[in-house]
């Protein structure tokens, strides 16, 4: 024990020593913020406390958040050349076709920002200077007001990990939508993971203001030849008075690697956020439980995850809805495909506290092995007798007489399977630009197709 506790202070002290030069340049507010998020962490590691209350639990200390070196910026995204199939895997578009602009975070450092064409000839002339996405850091250097919304949402002490991220985050996205702007493209992300034993934290602030719409594809990947590895990030997102915020994360992890987005959004009144996960791949764990607090009245939230389990892997997923401006709605959706020997449990929680109120829960998931495992674990709780709050949950197995009536109609087996699977995951998504639509079905085929 006492020789485990030393190797953890003297791991300590080798990543403060690189985040206090990392961190010199930063507003003494946010420096103190990151310190007892350091405090927290440290103490909770010794303590050998878990990686957060769901999810499978790993060794932290074994992912570095300093193993990555400094990578310098790229002029523009057509260098990645090789690693184009890899990136465009998860929907990020080299091309930027259909896109208001791109952000590349490849290991721990930010290496383009750029915005397309269409972004310089048509939304700055509707809408001159009202749209700002820079690196996070820089805009918490540049914005002194945003002391009132960093780590505002997702509390750095929820866990081990919301701890770790906020105290060792080297970076990540701004996005400032102004009052009124309506950014008719999307904007995309790309989280690609390098450095193998890298611990991939990052922060991700939105604001949107009043009127405004904006909408996020984030899409992380590791490199082939990355073994193993941690990525995630804390989300806070800012939903003003009647804007709409659309975030859909597609992610493809392998064995070895460890996911963790942590995500709050905030809406005031009659604000909107969408929130699309797709997951492929199999990776060592996902553990995902994005809470939406409906504070304004007629607020709405959608939330909707596609997965599909294979391996060994482990995947716990959820969402959460607190009810507190009257009127308010919510939509919780799951949709799982469990083959192989993983395990996907499927949380979703809705608390109103509010007249006016409604929601649905819903939690589905089609198993495709004698070995695979699905939970479902779906939490209604009302404080007002006027709130309509209510949940399905199904976990089943593809009945013979689908299989039969489509294997006489020509199929094989294989393909009735895949059939059947790929209608299960309905790719459907409303909040979704066609083009955007067609790529989310390709990667959920892609995911299918690895189960059989």
């Amino acid at each position: 024990m006492a020789s485990r506790r030393s190797e953890l202070l003297a791991c300590f002290r080798e990543i403060d020593s690189f985040y206090d030069e990392l961190d010199r340049n930063l507003p003494e507010w946010f420096k103190k913020k990151r310190l007892k998020a350091r405090r927290i962490y440290q103490e909770l590691e010794l303590k050998g406390a878990p990686v957060g209350k769901y999810g499978k639990d790993f060794d932290m200390t074994s992912l570095r958040p300093d193993a990555a070196p400094r990578l310098s910026p790229r002029p523009r995204l057509l260098t990645l050349a090789g690693e184009k199939t890899i990136v465009e895997s998860v929907g990020f578009d080299v091309e930027e076709r259909e896109r208001s602009g791109s952000y590349l975070h490849e290991d721990a450092s930010a290496t383009y920002l750029g915005f397309t064409r269409w972004f310089e000839e048509e939304f700055q002339r509707l809408y001159p200077g009202r749209l700002v996405v820079t690196e996070v850091f820089e805009a918490i250097r540049r914005f002194d007001w945003l002391r009132e919304f960093v780590y505002g949402i997702v509390p750095i002490g929820l866990d081990k990990y919301t701890a770790f991220n906020a105290a060792y985050a080297p970076g990540g996205l701004f996005v400032w939508a102004k009052e009124g702007a309506d950014i008719v493209m999307p904007l995309q992300g790309c989280f690609y993971l390098k450095q193998t034993g890298l611990a991939q934290v990052v922060y991700i602030l939105i604001i949107a203001e009043p009127n405004s719409k904006v909408h996020l594809i984030s899409g992380c990947v590791p490199h082939p030849r990355c073994e193993l590895g941690l990525h995630g990030c804390i989300s806070d997102i800012y939903v003003g008075k009647g804007a709409h915020v659309t975030l859909t994360l597609i992610h493809s992890y392998r064995p070895g690697f460890h996911v963790r987005p942590k995500i709050g959004a905030m809406l005031d009144e009659d604000a909107v956020y969408v929130e699309n996960y797709i997951a492929r791949g199999p990776p060592e764990s996902i553990q995902l439980y994005p809470t939406a607090i409906l504070r304004g009245r007629r607020s709405r939230a959608i939330f909707r995850s596609l997965v599909v389990g294979l391996d060994k892997s482990h995947m716990d997923v959820g969402a959460a809805v607190i009810y507190t401006g009257e009127g308010s709605s919510a939509e919780i959706m799951h949709r799982s495909v469990v083959g192989e020997e993983s395990t996907v449990v499927m949380r979703g929680a809705m608390k109103a506290f509010k007249p006016g109120t409604g929601g649905h829960l819903e939690c589905r998931a089609l198993l495709l092995s004698e070995k695979a495992r699905a939970y479902a674990h779906p939490s209604l709780v009302s404080f007002s007798p006027d709130a309509n709050l209510t949940h399905e949950a199904a976990i089943t197995r593809i009945a013979e007489d689908q299989l039969y009536y489509l294997m006489s109609r020509g199929l094989s087996e294989s393909e009735a399977v895949s059939l059947v699977a790929r209608g299960f995951l309905d790719t459907d998504i409303p909040s979704l630009p066609p083009i955007v639509r067609s790529e989310v079905s390709r990667i959920v085929a892609e995911g299918v197709e690895q189960v059989l």
